[in-house]
């Protein structure tokens, strides 16, 4: 039973530990397009157990469930809104996800430019006997740089993350401030993009590293194939998940 509650103590700060920004760079493009993929794969979760106080490690366990997502992107030349639902099964847990992000660009086509961003993540964990909601609004803004000679959108950023976590048994905040390098690359038929950032927790003594890379291949126009791996830092956990899934643009 104590094992058990510490897994799910410890799932709980890994999803809390979640506050990205995972928006796609802006595309050169006119006029308004939509972008629809189902995707499915598998999430890793690797836990560290405490007996004693938080910093001493007595053991490792690791779970691999399966995850799925639905996402859904309008992109416009001077704006991105994009919605991710998804649903993953680790450590015997369900746990459902919304994440929701919207980024202003104030140029459509200036090689210097300057982007502004918010974003809402809501998460409900369904461990055994208690219920778990996770809340994070969140703000980012930094420069935005076209390189057209190399088809590169560079966008370094700054932000500010409010998690809030409400249980059966209390509340708990822990305010983060993140700094990240988000790029994106196109050619042709082929997507790529890649986010980095770093997470300075403001009530625990630990900060984290989060990585995610993204891959979109069109077979035409209008359809495609998504490839999305995350690699996520938490208090007691490392995360691990990739996802594969058809795109529909129209």
């Amino acid at each position: 039973m104590r094992n058990g509650r510490r897994v799910v103590l410890a799932l709980l700060v890994a999803l809390c530990g979640g506050s990205t920004l995972a928006e796609e760079a802006a595309p050169s493009l006119e006029g308004v397009k939509f972008l629809v993929s189902p995707m499915a794969g598998v999430a890793e979760n690797e836990l560290t157990l405490h007996q004693g106080p938080p910093g001493t490690p007595t053991a490792t366990e690791t779970d691999t469930g399966p995850m799925y997502g639905l996402f859904a992107m309008v992109l416009h030349p001077n704006f991105i809104v994009n919605n991710f639902l998804f649903y993953s099964d680790v450590n015997d847990t369900d746990v459902w996800g919304d994440l929701f992000f919207a980024n202003y660009y104030f140029s459509s086509k200036a090689p210097v430019t300057w982007n502004a961003g918010v974003g809402y993540l809501y998460h409900e964990i369904k461990p055994e006997g208690t219920d778990i909601e996770v809340k994070v609004p969140m703000v980012k803004t930094g420069p935005f740089l076209r390189i057209a000679k190399l088809h590169l959108v560079v966008n370094p950023w700054a932000g500010y993350a409010w998690e809030s976590v409400d249980t059966n048994h209390g509340d708990q905040d822990n305010d983060s401030y993140l700094y990240g390098l988000t790029m994106a690359w196109r050619w042709r038929m082929m997507e790529a993009s890649t986010q980095y950032y770093y997470q300075d927790s403001q009530k625990i003594e630990k900060d984290f590293h989060i990585f995610r890379g993204r891959f979109n291949f069109f077979l035409t126009k209008t359809t495609g194939i998504s490839i999305r791996g995350d690699y996520m830092e938490h208090q007691f956990t490392k995360d691990k998940s990739i996802l594969v899934g058809p795109i529909w643009m129209f």
